[in-house]
């Protein structure tokens, strides 16, 4: 959003960050195997390609680096309050009045949202935490300074974080066992170095390199979004691909049982490794699937009876997704608080915009997450949305916009009865729902239709307001 600002010429804006560096997910995830499950080509910015990727895939290291050289490179460190976490923001009717933690305050003519989808830990709510006598983490808040050399080690959790941790950690401790509440689908990562000439080529050649990275998208997207359709004939292909990756990695059939989702292939999160499923095969590594009954000062005791005595407690247990009043009050027009708004149900205006909230837009909104493609192209295109908003109020003719009512209502209808298409709604009780089986995370389409639609919509849709009406 910066960068774009910049290009055309508008300076007068902050980045206000609640850490005491830029990055986000790859300066918060430091796990060992961190790493992205979308290839780095495509997880990167279209302004600003990179030919030195060294992997297919990239390490979380190597993003947070981009990230740091993409600042530098645009001029936008003179921009950034650094360690300034917002706690809330007000609208007066005429600006918006922002507040931190530290008690810095910042009038705002418009605000846009990049506080992510995924940042607050969420953390295992099993009885007895608090009384084990070990170490206890979570991977985004990793310990390194706990040696983990010789540790009988606990696991909670098998979603994309335990798949990158498990494989990392197992030669080093003397026994690892993973507690698992529901099998994950997945799929072979075959990552891969990429070689010098390789990079050499993309650097002389930048057409190539885009080339590329255009060829890698459209058929993410196509196979992508035709493989989460229900019942669909890519959704069997690439539960057959799954199945084939489980039998050819792990030895025993009964542990394979165990490995095996009931589900489809996609209604949870999908996970891409090419040596989680393999590390089982090890001795001291163990699988347990009974649910855990409680925490004890010596280890986790299961619903069997069983005592697992262990001296750390991993939690690989995810995030609290997508919900930004959890962690910041807005109170848009008349007062009202968007947690009050979004207490039944998480909706926006072509994922950007919410009634009764003036000139706020969000970045990676409800439903604007993907199953099988980058976050940055759906972020992008959200970009020129804000853009094109913008240069409506520059337009003079009004001093705010705000989403129309009944076009936020009719755009979330449309995208809740095709959502029924997808595996996404087929009753797996993903993150990607709330407690009425609403899918407020996915976008039930592929990115390209995301981009298509967000250059078409109607100015109709967004109210224009003059200052204090």
């Amino acid at each position: 959003m910066g960068v774009q600002l910049k290009r055309r010429g508008i300076e007068n804006f902050t980045i206000i960050e609640k850490a005491d560096a830029v990055g986000g997910t790859w300066r918060e995830n430091t796990y060992p195997g961190i790493a992205c499950d979308v290839p780095s080509h495509v997880y990167s910015f279209s302004f600003e390609l990179n030919p030195d990727w060294s992997q297919s895939y990239g390490t979380g290291q190597e993003i947070w680096d981009y990230c740091i050289h993409c600042v530098n490179k645009y001029g936008l460190r003179e921009h950034l309050r650094l360690n300034s976490e917002v706690v809330n923001a007000k609208f007066n009717g005429n600006v918006w009045q922002i507040q931190t933690q530290g008690g810095q305050a910042f009038s705002a003519d418009a605000i846009v949202s990049g506080l992510g989808g995924l940042h607050i830990p969420k953390h295992a709510d099993v009885p007895g935490m608090e009384e084990f006598e070990g170490k206890v983490f979570h991977t985004a808040q990793w310990d390194h300074g706990h040696d983990l050399r010789g540790r009988r080690v606990a696991i909670v959790g098998t979603g994309a974080s335990a798949v990158q941790v498990l494989p990392e950690i197992a030669a080093e401790v003397s026994e690892v066992t993973v507690f698992q509440r529901t099998a994950a689908w997945v799929l072979p990562r075959q990552s891969r170095e990429i070689s010098q000439q390789r990079r050499a080529l993309f650097r002389r050649h930048a057409w190539i390199m885009r080339l590329y990275r255009w060829s890698i998208w459209l058929l993410m997207d196509v196979v992508g979004i035709l493989s989460l359709r229900r019942g669909g004939l890519l959704s069997r292909r690439l539960r057959d691909i799954c199945l084939r990756h489980l039998e050819k990695s792990v030895e025993d059939p009964k542990l394979r049982a165990k490995l095996t989702p009931e589900y489809d292939p996609g209604c949870k999160r999908r996970c891409v490794s090419d040596d989680y499923l393999r590390t089982f095969n090890l001795a001291h590594v163990k699988l347990c699937t009974d649910a855990i009954s409680a925490v004890e000062p010596g280890g986790i005791r299961d619903a069997t009876g069983k005592l697992h005595a262990v001296d750390t407690i991993i939690e690989a247990t995810g995030f609290s997704a997508f919900d930004i009043t959890k962690y910041l009050d807005f109170h848009g027009r008349d007062g009202k608080r968007m947690s009050d708004i979004w207490h039944e149900s998480v909706t926006a205006y072509r994922s950007v915009m919410v009634p009764g909230f003036p000139n706020l837009f969000l970045l990676l909104g409800p439903n604007s997450g993907t199953g099988h493609t980058s976050a940055l192209i759906m972020i992008e295109s959200q970009v020129q949305f804000v853009l094109h908003c913008l240069r409506l109020l520059d337009a003079g003719k009004a001093t705010h916009l705000e989403a129309d009512a009944n076009a936020t209502r009719d755009f979330n209808a449309r995208l809740q009865r095709d959502m029924r298409k997808m595996v996404f709604s087929s009753g797996c009780k993903a993150w990607y729902t709330d407690e009425q089986d609403h899918n407020f995370t996915l976008w039930p389409y592929s990115a390209s239709r995301y981009v298509i639609e967000g250059k078409l919509f109607r100015d109709k849709d967004v109210t224009p307001q003059v200052q204090g009406s």
